[in-house]
């Protein structure tokens, strides 16, 4: 036995499913494009140049901050592959050697072109020193 719908109600149902299915579509692409890739030195040169913007996180080398009117430029490591970075504006002043960082940008080849440098700092508090 087959059950009729009534004809408007067959079409909202269409329309409910169709217009699910093209908010389910906008979502994902959304969710694509914010996605930024992260990882260490080491694996984003096994991945090779990419097209989108990657996280890079490593110890910075010391010796390598140099700055000057046209930006910084520093080397990040993970303790077996270093990438520079170079950044057009001026690095925080937290920004040091041997410490911790996070950069965002493209990578081109062993080079990373930064459009924004973060910092990581452990969880763990430390007062300082001299503090009663």
């Amino acid at each position: 036995m087959r059950v009729a719908l009534p004809r408007g109600r067959g079409r909202a149902w269409a329309v409910l499913v169709i217009a699910a299915l093209g908010l389910a579509g906008l979502l994902a692409s959304a969710a694509q494009d914010g996605l930024t890739y992260w990882g260490t030195p080491s694996e984003l040169l096994a991945q090779g140049a990419m097209d989108r913007d990657v996280r890079l996180g490593g110890l910075v080398v010391s010796g390598s901050v140099a700055q000057d009117a046209t930006g910084a430029s520093f080397v990040l490591t993970d303790g077996a592959t270093d990438v520079t970075v170079h950044y057009a504006g001026a690095l925080p002043a937290a920004v040091r050697e041997g410490e911790g960082a996070v950069v965002e940008g493209v990578l081109d080849g062993q080079v990373l072109h930064a459009r924004s440098v973060l910092l990581r700092h452990s969880n763990e508090y430390r007062p300082p020193e001299g503090a009663p």
